[in-house]
């Protein structure tokens, strides 16, 4: 456990509604700050750890430089899926975590890797690797996350 979580059930003991006056001190004193965590807590809630929103999938991949220079998805998320022919109902990531994912490695590797069907198959390993240290189906998820949180601190910082 880490420091913080020590003390943090050291003054839950302490204060019976630390919970209830740190959510409303949060939302009253950083309120961007905690709509942001509200959203995501409701869509890991809603649709677990994947982009099964059209609307997080588009953020994140127009934040994907391309080996061109412009920003944005090489390739449709329907084109990814129809050229894949994965069927998403039987895995355990979703066909815009795969069309993320596709683009992020295009967008990586697309100078060297011109082939789409590698690209597809590189995606594939990518969202079913079983030595990641954790579960490798929400890593488009957790990567697509990161890159929107970092490019928005980026533009803040300007």
């Amino acid at each position: 456990m880490t420091h913080v979580m020590i003390r943090y059930e050291e003054l839950k003991k302490k204060f019976p509604n630390l919970d209830n006056d740190l959510i409303t001190t949060f939302a009253k004193e950083m309120p961007e700050e905690f709509e942001n965590v509200l959203t995501e807590y409701e869509h890991e809630q809603e649709y677990g750890c994947h982009i099964c929103t059209i609307k997080m999938y588009e953020e994140a991949v127009k934040l994907l430089k391309k080996p061109d220079g412009e920003y944005g998805a090489k390739w449709s998320v329907e084109d990814i899926a129809r050229k894949s022919g994965i069927d998403f109902e039987k895995e355990d990531f979703t066909k815009h975590d795969f069309a993320y994912v596709v683009n992020m490695l295009y967008s990586d590797y697309g100078k060297k890797v011109t082939d789409v069907e590698t690209i597809l198959d590189m995606a594939e390993i990518y969202l079913t690797d079983d030595d990641y240290p954790g579960d490798p189906s929400e890593r488009a998820y957790k990567n697509a996350k990161k890159r929107i949180k970092y490019f928005k601190h980026k533009k803040e910082e300007k």
